[in-house]
């Protein structure tokens, strides 16, 4: 590898039940999970992880499961995450579902992969209530109750198919564990074999189960662990849902490999308090919370009468860093107590990012370091190294994974394919959907444009799809232009769309929701129309700025919201809806 990788750390994991193991043996009681139970702060150790993970994986194994899928649903948690640990352990197939999903979506899911058994949270109970039968192959509906009645006692014999408590599945893993030591010990992993299926209908509105294997997850949480700073010491806070696999490989898995600790954030709404209890030193997130985040301690600031002073305090210390003095820690404590003052590094992932806020956080002392990955790559393909982190980039491939960019000829961009030991094996039951994506070589198209420097790191452009391609053959990638509109104090949300007019010629259109709050602010009022005179303005200001080619020609504003997946990407196919 390269002078600019890090050094290959020595423990890396060779598969899921032995990773659990081994750090159960290497941190023992230390904090694994801490979370809210009931309004109070539970915690869940190592070592409880893996006696957990023991018992339920043991209790799939005795109920006959092999090679079955187990599908779960619900919030962040520690049945969440030993339901998917244990399923994949045994031999079976997990099979997360997004907990946003209508609920005609979600038992779709179940049906169309045939899940023996679906671990669901209290909320769900009332998809399975009364239609246990519906399922078809749907055995077991495994509930994780967040208050069990009065008079429960876990039995710990072996459950019958029907409704039954988490708790009854991991007394009856246990009581098996505890009488003849148990099968899951001895069991051998095949790494090959299909582990997850993953729904993932992103911005297309095609739902396709994206199939990844035991070893793909493997190698996926050993090239986190690889790539990002993050150590045993380090405290990190889970925002992001269970169900993608940016969250789980990541911010998941990969920290029981670093032996850290997770904490659970409860609510969007409490993510600010939740920073200043738990004083994590990492955060693994998605652009739209970073620049929240960035955007908050300025108006923090502003509302403080303290703007200024921040922007003189960034200039110092700018001078100051330059003789090797680094004043950061003194001059922006304020600004670090709002994530808890520990604050060290951010890895960012899962949608384009604002190149100019990975210096934004560094004049604060925060090191922010883009990654980029997809579904079917497990999701990682690329990272920048914390000390070798590089502005406007997705970073370095991870090892192990090829990368080429396939142009036409003349242009410095094109399609971003990869190859390596994390790429899926394909899409469940759709050969049609996985040729045309993935050749008989092993190269994956992920449709995304980009480009490599020439120290290899690379570079997304945008989307494939969301291309706009004007009548003078000129491209336009849309997620370059919003990166330019969201700048605009006045813009909460944007998409960039090709308008065809009745002539057939395209027209860049700038779609936005705009920030009422701030309108209000600076006297416009929230009257929608007073606002779209103003944008147009600052619209105009920045097509000055632009190659004629790229210039925004129409600006719609919107008094609603996106609609947004999970991971608060704007769902792109709905624009026109």
């Amino acid at each position: 590898m390269g002078s600019f990788y890090p050094p290959v750390r020595a423990r890396q994991a060779a598969d899921l039940f032995s990773l659990v193991r081994d750090s159960a043996l290497l941190y023992d009681k230390k904090d694994y999970l801490v979370y809210r139970r009931g309004g109070e702060l539970s915690s869940l150790s190592f070592g409880g992880l893996y006696e957990k993970v023991s018992a339920v994986a043991e209790a799939f194994l005795r109920l006959g499961f092999s090679g079955n899928a187990v599908a779960v649903i619900g919030e962040t948690g520690p049945e969440w995450i030993v339901t998917y640990i244990a399923a994949v352990a045994s031999g079976n197939i997990v099979v997360p579902l997004d907990r946003e999903l209508a609920p005609e979506e979600v038992c779709g899911f179940i049906r169309k992969v045939g899940c023996r058994a679906v671990v669901y949270s209290q909320k769900y109970a009332p998809y399975f209530d009364g239609h246990c039968g519906e399922f078809g192959d749907t055995a077991f509906f495994v509930e994780i109750a967040s208050e069990l009645p009065e008079n429960y006692v876990p039995a710990g014999t072996e459950p019958s198919p029907g409704r039954l408590y988490f708790e009854d599945l991991e007394a009856f893993g246990r009581a098996c564990l505890e009488a003849d030591g148990g099968m899951i010990a001895d069991l051998v992993p095949d790494t090959g074999r299909t582990a997850a299926i993953l729904f993932t209908s992103g911005t297309t509105g095609t739902a396709k189960g994206v199939m990844l294997s035991h070893g793909n997850l493997i190698s996926a949480i050993n090239s986190s662990y690889n790539m990002t700073g993050f150590d045993e010491d380090d405290v990190i806070v889970s925002v992001l849902p269970l169900h993608h696999t940016y969250e789980m490989t990541c911010g998941i898995l990969t920290p029981i490999l670093i032996g850290c600790t997770v904490c659970v954030n409860d609510s969007l709404k409490r993510v600010v308090k939740n920073f200043q209890q738990f004083r994590p030193t990492g955060l693994v997130l998605v652009p739209l919370f970073v620049s929240t985040l960035y955007k908050k301690i300025w108006e923090t600031a502003k509302k403080n009468h303290m703007d200024r002073l921040l922007k003189i305090s960034i200039a110092v210390s700018g001078v100051l860093r330059k003789v090797k003095i680094d004043p950061r820690k003194i001059l922006f404590k304020s600004v670090r107590e709002a994530f808890g003052g520990r604050l060290v590094r951010i890895i960012c992932g899962g949608a384009p990012m604002d190149a100019g806020l990975v210096k934004a956080f560094d004049d604060f002392g925060v090191v922010l370091c883009q990654g980029y990955g997809i579904t079917e790559c497990a999701p990682l393909i690329a990272v920048c190294p914390e000390k070798a982190n590089r502005a406007g980039s997705v970073g370095l491939p991870v090892p192990g994974l090829s990368v080429r960019i396939d142009a036409e000829e003349g242009q410095e961009y094109g399609e971003i394919v990869v190859k390596g030991p994390n790429v899926m094996q394909g899409y469940y039951m759709d050969e049609e959907a996985t040729r045309a994506v993935l050749d008989a070589d092993g190269w994956f198209r992920t449709g995304d444009y980009g480009r490599l420097d020439g120290d290899g790191y690379l570079y997304v452009t945008g989307r494939k799809k969301n291309l706009i391609v004007l009548e003078n053959g000129k491209n336009v990638f849309p997620e370059e232009i919003e990166e330019y509109l969201e700048k605009i104090d006045l813009v909460s949300e944007v998409a960039v769309v090709g308008r065809t007019n009745a002539d057939g010629a395209v027209t860049v259109t700038a779609l936005i929701y705009p920030d009422f709050a701030r309108a209000v602010e600076l006297g416009i009022g929230d009257d929608l129309n007073a606002i779209g005179a103003e944008l147009k303005k600052r619209v105009a200001d920045l097509n000055r700025k632009l190659p004629s080619f790229k210039q925004i020609r129409s600006v719609e504003v919107r008094r609603t919201e996106f609609s947004k997946t999970t991971t608060h990407k704007i769902k792109r196919y709905k624009l026109d809806q």
